[in-house]
């Protein structure tokens, strides 16, 4: 609706100053043009010629046309950036789900395999695994999801620009994204611990790691849930597998 207002506005501007371009070009030629242009010569009449009228006329028709060009061109730019940003949230869904359930199996296995022991998997194409064992049991074996944030970093500072709320919730959601990334970062380090003999408990139930990954993921749905409404105008329900 305001895009259809704006173009008749600025076709009626149009029309207006061509017809007074119009006017204009029939008073220069009319026979009294010249009586008048006396009088403006010797003193006796002061006028603003038509011409400046009509060149100011078209300025501004020419600056109301800009002004709904670049209007239409931001709303373009901020749906594009929605779009993308509520995609690439849809990934992110998918990994936290992941990861809760990462979380939660390990925690549901502990009762009834105490002495389960759980490793890291890195496949020919370079995607990551977890893999639990209880002796020769395979209790695990789930992708380590990735967690997405390019789309954001390549337009978040556009998103500035045109959309201070949208900035500040894109913003919040992806502190969020970065911890959920963190989690990942401290699950992978958690399953690496005895190889890599580092100075914490090399089983990942005993390191503090389960109690600190679900307290962290507890607070990073909300904000995503936040942009990706802002977005979209829906709930992030629906995830995406890449």
């Amino acid at each position: 609706m305001p895009e259809m207002v704006g173009a008749i506005f600025a076709v009626a501007l149009l029309a207006f100053a061509y017809i007074i371009f119009s006017f204009s070009l029939e008073v220069v030629s009319s026979p009294k043009f010249s009586s008048l242009a006396d009088k403006v010569a010797s003193g006796k009449a002061n006028i603003l010629p038509a011409t400046v009228i009509v060149a100011i006329l078209l300025f501004i028709v020419k600056e109301v046309l800009e002004f709904f060009k670049k209007n239409r061109e931001s709303r373009r730019k901020l749906f594009a950036y929605k779009s993308l940003i509520s995609e690439e949230l849809e990934f992110n869904l998918w990994s936290y789900k992941r990861l809760v359930g990462i979380v939660n199996d390990i925690e549901a296995q502990e009762e009834d395999h105490p002495n389960a022991r759980y490793t890291l998997l890195i496949k020919e194409s370079g995607k990551e695994y977890i893999h639990g064992y209880d002796g020769d049991e395979l209790l695990e074996s789930s992708l380590i999801p990735v967690v997405h944030d390019k789309c954001y970093e390549k337009f978040i500072s556009g998103i500035a620009e045109l959309d201070a709320n949208l900035f500040n919730l894109a913003q919040s959601s992806y502190e969020g994204v970065r911890t959920m990334a963190h989690v990942r970062g401290g699950l992978i380090k958690g399953l690496l611990a005895e190889k890599n003999n580092e100075p914490f408990p090399h089983d990942i139930r005993k390191s503090g790691f389960l109690d600190y990954a679900k307290r962290e993921l507890e607070r990073t749905y909300n904000p995503m849930n936040k942009l990706y409404k802002e977005c979209t105008g829906n709930e992030l329900q629906e995830h995406r597998v890449r």
